[in-house]
């Protein structure tokens, strides 16, 4: 197959919606195959799939945001019906639509290609994309009726004699919809009309494709069914089984909707509330589900199957409203294979409102202690792939195809910022249109970009020495999506498998906005804006930022700026190993660089704040010692890591005679202080430098607050041997 090329960007004409439709390079093709020729070379490349290996994964084509198009909101009854033979090339056709016939079995790559015909005869080449494997429209089953709005026509590359190869690109997977074989929408020359006509004989083929697991067929036909029973009685039946499938492919509005259609006000009516709460469930509707679950009971209170979901749900609804996990037992129940938890979130502490920073934030509801939950969130989205080359593309697909199947979902998902659209975009994104939601996959591709979370399997893993760097998830967490960005933020997510756990790192306020960082910051301040500016289009109004980028001269700045250079160029990015012994030479060169540093740091700017660019060179400083075992300069050299994280030390903490509670760092006013593993880790060596000196409850105070730490990072209360693993 010829590899699909990106659409050109636009001119400035306006089409029918007042959007750029039509670039200048519209014409008409000149030359093209006829019907026997797309058959012939498309039935070669449908054979040669049918030849290759089964269950390969199909590839996703993810959209090239430079040229965007908006998505079509019109219904297919709306549009002025044309000919294949006024389509043009690379336009839009605005206002126009297309009632096609199937007439190809589907070649499935990154689209589903089929070769298509209209009511006059004339034939073309569609590639259908971003359609879940749920519905018929994956793969549309030769004889079909099809329906494209607004169709986007293009050429894909070339063929092997050298002339221009033509295609239907339909990217939007809602400006496509299936159309059932009743519809008087279909052209008269179109109606060749399908072998099964009876309500009766539809329902069997259902039956039939259920049992085949051809469940997408089997929604098809019950479909049809629906569609030709003229018999009111007959209905319940096949809404009972279509419920049961839809519950199945994972089409949750779907299903509720079909099972409380097939109650009768019998008693048998059980299984339509039980189907519904199980439907309400899958949506994380622990409400909902409770409630029909209820009436489930109700009508056969001895069904163990009831009893049993109904249990899960009241589980779910006591996290949701205490935030009362065993975050030990859910760490040992992951496994590469078992992500995606069964857990209920917990965001009652929170709630989103307008920010005065920019647009939407979040803020604590209620005084939060530092280490205290402020939220656990289960993933509202977050595909198992930890590849780093296909996690995007994973979360992407699953994102517009879960949109598709569940409707319900668009309204929390598709209020995301998407970053600058080149577009203005519709309001009616997300609202049903043919009976699917209008999704532009544009704005969807922005919105996973800018607020897609990066996930290890879990933090604590991700913290030891063992752990494999790149590995990592991609997720969406709505909810959490409302944070904005601080390089010294209040807060310290971690994760458990698809649960993000935010904890507080200081004192939060009621009405206290909550921060995160986006991304690990940077110690110079116009090198991590610039990641925030191409990131997200903003630059940090934060604490540091602000003093760093304002209140500091720029003279110290750049100052600050040579020597992290010079201490940089000296270690080369490395930290010591415990048995390693450095030159003392070096190490003079270092804590001299180290000294100069510190007193470009301006007293009055940086008071009760991090001094991000002395942390490498102090961490540095802390194994150099250690591996000497100088534990008193160790003591000294940890107390300054801490120090320069933004904590606030007691004065004289640097020696090894002063007595203090290294756990009180966390719980100090009005200081910034910056939480990382690093922080731990600092911890853990004064605990050991204390134990060298024979000074066991100093030893045992610094365990204490470094077990408090490791309990920030991990999202839990975990062993520090963790961290030698």
């Amino acid at each position: 197959m010829a590899v699909v090329l990106p659409s050109p960007p636009a001119t400035t004409s306006p089409g029918l919606d007042g959007v750029i439709t039509k670039p200048d390079t519209t014409r008409t093709p000149r030359v093209k195959p006829t019907k026997e020729e797309l058959l012939k070379t498309h039935a070669v490349y449908v054979q040669k799939q049918a030849n290759s290996p089964e269950n390969a994964p199909r590839p996703v084509k993810q959209p090239n945001l430079a040229h965007a198009y908006p998505a079509s909101t019109k219904s297919i009854r709306e549009v002025k019906i044309i000919p294949l033979s006024d389509l043009e090339v690379n336009s839009h056709h605005r206002g126009s639509g297309l009632i096609l016939k199937v007439i190809s079995p589907p070649f499935l790559g990154a689209g589903a290609v089929s070769i298509v015909e209209d009511e006059f005869g004339n034939v073309e080449k569609i590639s259908i994309y971003n359609q879940n494997d749920s519905s018929i429209l994956s793969g549309v089953p030769e004889g079909c009726i099809i329906g494209v709005k607004e169709p986007y026509y293009t050429i894909n590359g070339k063929n092997a004699d050298g002339s221009e190869d033509y295609m239907i690109c339909v990217d939007h997977p809602s400006d496509v919809t299936l159309i059932r074989f009743t519809d008087p929408i279909i052209p008269e020359p179109l109606r060749l009309g399908p072998l099964l006509k009876a309500a009766e004989d539809w329902k069997k083929a259902g039956d039939t494709a259920f049992l085949e697991k051809d469940f997408p067929t089997a929604v098809f036909c019950y479909t049809e069914a629906l569609d030709c029973a003229e018999d009111e009685g007959f209905k319940p039946s096949i809404y009972t089984k279509r419920a049961g499938t839809n519950l199945i492919l994972g089409r949750y509005d779907a299903a509720k909707e079909d099972s409380l259609a097939s109650r009768t006000g019998a008693s048998t009516d059980w299984k339509a509330y039980y189907t519904a709460g199980r439907a309400c469930y899958g949506l994380c509707n622990y409400s909902d589900s409770k409630e029909y679950l209820s009436k489930a009971l109700e009508l056969n209170p001895t069904k163990p199957a009831i009893k049993k979901e109904y249990e899960r749900c009241l589980a779910r609804l006591h996290e949701e409203e205490t935030g009362d996990y065993d975050f030990e037992a859910i760490y040992k129940s992951l496994s590469p294979k078992s992500v995606h938890l069964d857990l209920g979130s917990f965001t009652r502490n929170t709630e989103v409102k307008a920010s005065p920073l920019h647009g939407r934030g979040l803020f604590a509801i209620k005084d939060l202690a530092p280490g205290e939950l402020v939220f656990a969130e289960k993933a509202t989205l977050m595909p198992n792939q930890y590849e780093p080359m296909r996690a995007s593309a994973a979360l992407y697909a699953l994102t517009v195809r879960q949109l598709l199947d569940n409707p319900s979902l668009c309204k929390s998902v598709l209020q995301l910022y998407p970053g600058q659209m080149s577009y203005e975009r519709n309001p009616l994104e997300g609202t049903l249109v043919d009976g699917v939601p209008v999704l532009d996959v544009f704005v969807i591709e922005g919105l996973r970009n800018k607020n897609c979370f990066s996930v290890p399997l879990s933090t604590l893993e991700d913290t030891r020495p063992t752990a494999q760097e790149g590995r990592q998830a991609k997720g969406l967490w709505v909810h959490a999506s409302n944070l904005n960005h601080a390089c010294v933020p209040n807060t310290l997510r971690s994760f458990l498998g698809d649960m993000l756990i935010s904890r507080a790192t200081r004192h939060i306020k009621a009405g206290e906005e909550i921060f995160q960082q986006y991304v690990p910051v940077k110690s110079l301040p116009d090198i991590r804006n610039g990641v925030y500016k191409d990131g997200w289009g903003f630059e940090c109004s934060c604490t540091l930022c602000v003093a760093e980028l304002k209140q500091s001269s720029e003279a110290n700045r750049e100052r600050r700026k040579d020597l992290l250079a010079q201490v940089e160029k000296i270690l080369n990015k490395k930290t010591p190993r415990a048995k390693t012994i450095i030159p003392d030479a070096t190490i003079r060169s270092v804590d001299k660089l180290m000294k100069q540093l510190e007193e470009a740091h301006e007293p009055e700017v940086y008071g009760r704040l991090p001094r991000l660019t002395l942390i490498y060179g102090s961490n540095w400083l802390v194994g150099a010692y250690r591996g000497k075992k100088n534990y008193s300069k160790m003591i000294r050299h940890a107390v300054k890591v801490l120090r320069n994280f933004g904590f606030e030390m007691p004065q004289g903490a640097e020696s090894q005679d002063k007595v203090w509670n290294p756990k009180g760092i966390f719980f100090a006013e009005e200081w910034h202080s910056l939480m990382t593993i690093h922080v731990v880790i600092a911890l853990r060596r004064l605990a050991e430098a204390y134990n060298g000196l024979g000074k066991k409850e100093m030893a045992e105070r610094s365990v204490e607050a470094a077990e408090f730490g490791y309990m920030l990072v991990a999202g839990f209360k975990t062993n520090l041997s963790n961290l030698d693993r």
